[in-house]
């Protein structure tokens, strides 16, 4: 074996395991040692005790010091056809998506293998799930993917009459609180109304976003749907692209890789989620998001 080759990490199943987990997959090559062994070892918030786990971490480490640095070249974008402006002009002029995409840059045809990786880890089944309907698809049927329209999503909710609250659960972690309101409402009894106040909950849109900092383009958002597609042989697809000054002017959300391994000698690249030297899997605890509206009535003094 090589020593720049760590051994693959087993396979998993797109699948849940028998403690409910799903699979996972991060760029370790790229985390600290402690950090990438403690991710392998199954348990992020206790010391790696795995001699193993320190040694995957310090060859993959080794592998991507032994690349050639990173060198600017043209960025990987290009204009959008034209088959895809039909598109486009839903997303500008309908009511939910106007504004927040007016912030997000132009629509161009990126090539996803030369976009850099900022986000440590993804989660292997749902990046998977996702861009089912993109094998075969032309520029238009991707852009439903990457730069999808808005459109209503049903909610699961319960009333815990015990905790007098609402309590909302989903996997789909883009579920939000997006707004508040009072009015009148109808009670039981015809002719009698009450003042009602409430949140009002909506899946926050998610559209492929990549900034252009200095020579390199690094992906904001999206990252689950870009595994996916270059999984499935994918690489060129409609995304938003906006240029920024520098990494703090972008914004980047928190708990990615630092500024200066995105922006240093030797990123990751999203293609790097599909090379086994440096990138790994392992069993993830699943979530879901879950929304607590509840009432809560207290005598204070005054």
């Amino acid at each position: 074996m090589s020593e720049l080759t760590p051994p693959a990490s087993p396979k998993l199943p797109a699948t849940r395991d028998h403690e409910g987990r799903v699979p996972g997959r991060a760029l370790i090559g790229w985390l600290e040692e402690e950090e990438a062994a403690r991710w392998l070892s199954g348990n992020e918030f206790q010391p790696a005790r795995d001699p193993l786990h320190r040694e995957l971490a310090r060859r993959a480490k080794a592998c991507v010091d032994a690349r050639a640095p990173f060198r600017p070249g043209p960025l990987p974008c290009t204009p959008l056809a034209g088959a895809v402006e039909h598109h486009l002009g839903l997303l500008r002029t309908h009511p939910e998506s106007a504004h927040p995409i007016a912030q997000l840059g132009e629509p161009m045809l990126v090539d996803l293998a030369g976009v850099v990786a900022a986000q440590k880890q993804i989660l292997v089944a749902d990046a998977q799930e996702r861009v089912r309907a993109a094998v075969g698809a032309d520029e238009l049927g991707l852009a439903r993917i990457t730069l999808p329209l808005p459109r209503r999503e049903p909610i699961s909710w319960t009333f815990d009459a015990q905790r007098n609250a609402f309590i909302v659960t989903s996997p789909n972690p883009n579920l939000r609180v997006s707004g508040h309101f009072n009015s009148t409402v109808g009670g039981e009894v015809p002719g009698i109304v009450f003042d009602g106040f409430g949140f009002a909950l909506s899946y926050q849109r998610s559209y492929l976003q990549v900034a252009v900092i200095g020579h390199r383009a690094v992906l904001r958002d999206g990252y689950h749907r870009c595994y996916g597609l270059l999984k499935a042989g994918i690489s060129k697809v409609p995304a938003f692209v906006k240029r920024y000054a520098n990494w703090s002017e972008a914004a980047m959300p928190a708990g990615l890789l630092p500024e200066a391994v995105c922006l240093g000698e030797r990123p990751p690249l999203l293609r790097d989620y599909l090379d086994d030297t440096v990138a790994m899997d392992r069993w993830i605890p699943a979530t879901r998001r879950l929304l607590l509206i509840q009432a809560v009535d207290l005598n204070i003094p005054v």
